[in-house]
């Protein structure tokens, strides 16, 4: 739970342009795009994550750009949103508020984070991106089992 506050105080932290420079150095132009378009939070806390993970010598280009990515479904999402989100999920009521098609954005919110790694991984196969990134970015959420570089990415995020 300290780890959720953490993320919640550090939520307005915008964006620096060494997190812009680190993830041009990692991510060609079409992945670029996208982590370009996310929310400015996101693109922070995925800069964080990517630096994590290259702070201890992980450098496998697919693991740094998932890293960079995986959050890029997520989309514009109001802080209150979120955290009735994380919420939702700790009182294990996370299947009662997401709705694509609700009046309500929070709902739709909570539908984007649900679906976040799935849609990720559509949009990231659709830029062109590596298998190999697609498939950490649809899993990680995901229990890792044998796959250390999917292990690894979840060790990052949740450090992040």
């Amino acid at each position: 739970m300290l780890r959720r506050f953490r993320q919640f105080r550090d939520a307005s932290i915008p964006p620096s342009p060494d997190d812009y420079a680190l993830a041009r150095e990692w991510l060609p132009p079409p992945l670029m795009v996208l982590f370009e378009v996310q929310h400015p939070r996101d693109i922070v806390h995925t800069a964080n994550t990517a630096r994590w993970l290259l702070a201890r010598g992980h450098r496998e280009a697919d693991l740094v750009a998932a890293a960079f990515l995986h959050d890029v479904a997520k989309g514009q999402q109001r802080r209150r949103d979120r955290v009735a989100f994380v919420l939702a999920q700790w009182l294990r009521l996370q299947h009662i508020a997401p709705s694509s098609s609700s009046r309500l954005e929070m709902r739709r919110a909570a539908y984007r984070s649900a679906v976040h790694s799935a849609a990720g991984a559509e949009r990231l196969r659709a830029a062109g991106a590596p298998d190999r990134v697609v498939e950490l970015v649809g899993r990680h959420h995901a229990k890792a089992g044998d796959d250390g570089m999917l292990a690894l990415l979840q060790q990052a995020d949740a450090a992040n």
